[in-house]
């Protein structure tokens, strides 16, 4: 399992879960949660989901708790490593993706695509064969 984890659990890690889930290798997927969790996600997700083919349903913020930073095979930080439990820090990597705050539509899609395109490197780590076409293709 890969765990993606941002501060509140409301926009690049919930569309980083979504894009490694719809393209994940076989046996493997994503989950997602915060340091801090918010109440709700981010509705412009949905949005820039449905955008590129990705349906996800109802989402809930949660916390990044111990027992869930043990079962991942890696942790994708969104810049709050340090605030993660005990074990994230042996076998995370932080991307520096600016968050959803402040940002017009255009900067959401370029966050989203720069989210794919990583996750594209990712999978292919996990598994050393072209992902799939429809990831793929999204990006040339």
């Amino acid at each position: 399992m890969v765990l993606f984890v941002c501060v509140e659990n409301t926009f690049r890690s919930v569309m980083s879960e979504a894009i490694f889930n719809a393209h994940a290798p076989e046996g493997w997927h994503a989950e997602s949660a915060g340091v801090q969790p918010a109440e709700a996600i981010n509705p412009i997700v949905l949005e820039l989901l449905s955008e590129i083919g990705i349906r996800i349903g109802p989402k809930k913020p949660r916390l990044a708790f111990p027992e869930l930073i043990a079962r991942a095979w890696r942790v994708i930080t969104f810049g709050c490593v340090d605030r993660c439990p005990i074990g994230a820090k042996e076998k995370s990597e932080d991307w520096p993706i600016p968050g959803a705050t402040g940002k017009s539509s255009q900067e959401l899609r370029a966050i989203r695509d720069e989210l794919q395109r990583r996750i594209i490197i990712l999978i292919e780590t996990i598994h050393p064969i072209t992902p799939s076409p429809s990831l793929h293709d999204s990006l040339i």
